[in-house]
């Protein structure tokens, strides 16, 4: 069972990850991170009325840890999406956000076993694959992960990593309460960049149901990822999760009609059979 809900969690993920990219073309990353974090723990509070628990204090040292940590993490990957072709920026962050997890879980004495070891290695390939390539050859534009791009990217897979394994470290009986606190922190971290950088807050109307349906698609993946990882094993269940660029690349391409040179198809690839691999564990 949590194998499963890690799958849909990654699913969720991806799709809120693609509405979040979207939307952050048409307004600041700074003002839409801010709402669709606000969304999402407006929807989580409600949730919280029916769900009872009480976490403990390290329940909530670590879940606020995990907002700060989450809360970069989403607003970095929504500024790369920005920059670069969503189709590579998603996998590679995701393959950075893998390792942090899997370090953890080693470091813990979690023992993957050698495929999982071998989706390692994969992934390592995948990402040179991906960050690569060269030009289009319809357009003659550059696909390659470049420069601000790149460090954005790399930058939000390591926190974005950090709030994986913040998540994984809450325990159970909590309720929902360890994602509101979660969420909140995230939403007052970005927030609080927001005000500084005097960001405006007007949302166009047209708007709301883009950021609210992000907001909500991203707690939501929160809470299956929450269940599922105090079920197994952090390594496995944290891999599984960073299956999101499937569904991210999937709706891009249908979506944006995104396209890639082959050496970038083919790291796309390595990366998702390098998270097979790693679920093998």
């Amino acid at each position: 069972m949590p194998f499963f809900v890690a799958l849909m969690a990654s699913i969720l993920y991806g799709s809120a990850d693609f509405l979040g990219g979207i939307a952050s073309r048409r307004d600041p990353v700074l003002r839409v991170t801010t709402v669709t974090q606000a969304c999402g723990m407006a929807a989580l509070l409600v949730g919280s009325m029916f769900v009872h628990g009480v976490p403990s204090h390290a329940d909530i040292a670590w879940a606020a840890l995990a907002g700060i940590t989450g809360g970069l993490g989403v607003l970095l990957l929504y500024h790369a999406m920005t920059i670069g072709q969503v189709s590579t920026v998603a996998p590679l962050i995701s393959m950075i956000a893998i390792a942090v997890p899997v370090g953890v879980g080693l470091l813990l004495g979690e023992r993957p076993g050698v495929l999982p070891l071998a989706g390692v290695a994969l992934g390592a390939i995948a990402i040179v694959a991906i960050s690569g390539g060269g030009e289009h050859h319809e357009t003659g534009a550059s696909t390659r992960v470049e420069g601000r791009a790149l460090a954005v990217a790399i930058a939000s897979g390591v926190f974005i990593g950090g709030f994986l394994v913040s998540m994984g470290r809450v325990g159970t009986g909590g309720g929902l309460w360890p994602l509101v606190i979660a969420r909140a922190g995230g939403t007052l971290v970005v927030g609080t960049v927001a005000l500084v950088r005097r960001t405006s807050w007007r949302v166009e109307r047209s708007a709301w149901p883009l950021l609210i349906c992000c907001g909500v698609l991203d707690s939501t993946a929160n809470l299956l990822y929450l269940w599922a990882v105090q079920r197994a094993p952090l390594s496995l269940t944290a891999t599984l999760v960073s299956l999101a660029p499937a569904s991210t690349v999937v709706l891009a391409q249908i979506v944006l009609r995104e396209r890639l040179v082959t050496a970038q198809k083919a790291g796309i690839a390595l990366a998702l059979v390098a998270i097979v691999l790693l679920s093998r564990g």
